[in-house]
């Protein structure tokens, strides 16, 4: 009569079938989880200065006249006007592109949203009644709103909806950046107009300061952010 063989405990317990990280995978999920960091850091800071230039009245930037004309005529939050253009201009895009959007896109376009309303609601930004009290407050949302943006687009997740529409116009049509993005900010602000969202000499200084500001913005993002954002290799 056979005996069958003796099994010690530890060849009773079943393999692990699970491949084990490498250093190669370590870094990369570290590297997507810095890039999650920052990148919504930069959305909350861009949200906050969205709603420190809308709180000083002295006019927003053009495509704030268009969801502030919509949310005049629907009665829905700020936010979530924000969210349904985001969401109206994304699929235009795609379409353009013929390419689904990335991660960040869709992210920015919700996230966005969620973090105006939740600054409106918790009433974080002061409301001031004299004029030069007002202007301090539009400089400095001018100036936050750019280092915001400068610093969600460091962490390399991808642009937002409008920028997805302006690049694919710039693709489609071969114009010059710059001028697609005239041309995109003239049409919101001209429907927003119609609409009656609000235009004061503030719009027009908008326009042309946020790519300065945004500019210096990604200058600082990189300097504080790089490190943390940029891909490291292994020796």
């Amino acid at each position: 009569m056979e005996t069958k063989p003796h099994l010690s405990s530890a060849q009773m317990v079943p393999a692990k079938t699970g491949t084990p990280l490498t250093p190669q995978r370590k870094i990369m999920y570290a590297l997507i989880a810095r890039r999650l960091a920052v990148f919504v850091l930069g959305l909350w800071i861009m949200s906050y200065g969205i709603v420190t230039v809308v709180k000083a009245n002295f006019g927003v930037s053009p495509w704030d006249v268009l969801h502030l004309g919509i949310v005049q005529h629907t009665g829905l939050s700020f936010g979530r006007v924000t969210q349904l253009v985001g969401v109206v201009i994304l699929a235009c895009a795609c379409i353009l592109m013929k390419r689904w959007p990335t991660f960040g896109a869709i992210a920015n376009m919700i996230v966005v949203g969620e973090f105006i309303n939740l600054i409106l609601r918790l009433h974080l930004v002061p409301e001031w009644e004299t004029i030069g009290a007002r202007i301090g407050l539009f400089v400095a949302g001018l100036i936050i709103s750019g280092f915001g943006t400068g610093i969600y687009i460091q962490s390399q997740l991808g642009a937002g909806p409008r920028d997805w529409l302006m690049l694919a116009l710039h693709e489609k049509t071969g114009w010059a950046i710059r001028w697609v993005r005239t041309i995109l900010e003239v049409a919101a602000v001209s429907i927003g107009l119609c609409l009656g969202g609000p235009f004061f000499w503030g719009t027009i200084i908008f326009s042309l300061t946020i790519g300065h500001t945004t500019e210096y913005g990604l200058r600082m993002a990189k300097k504080w952010f790089g490190k943390y954002t940029e891909r490291r290799e292994v020796a």
